[in-house]
């Protein structure tokens, strides 16, 4: 038993110290268009189409995951882009 706690907390060990998956260098905005083409107007972020799995932006700092929000009353996706 005590074996396999130290293998566990090895593990847990090499994670941390090897890529870090939050590291994030910066973000990419892309318009969000409907099917005709015609951009996604907004006041909000709230007011943007997303997916269930897909956060509102809440800040202008870059994001850890994949959000909608509303830039130049035009809905954008922003993309985290991984270090």
């Amino acid at each position: 038993m005590r074996r396999d706690a130290y293998a566990a907390v090895a593990a847990i060990a090499a994670g941390l110290l090897g890529c870090n998956d939050l590291e994030v260098c910066g973000s990419t905005s892309k318009t969000i268009t409907r099917d005709s083409g015609e951009v996604y107007r907004c006041v909000t972020s709230e007011d943007c189409p997303r997916t269930s799995r897909v956060n509102v932006c809440v800040t202008d700092v870059s994001p850890i995951a994949e959000c909608v929000s509303c830039e130049n009353s035009e809905c954008v996706t922003v993309t985290p882009e991984k270090c």
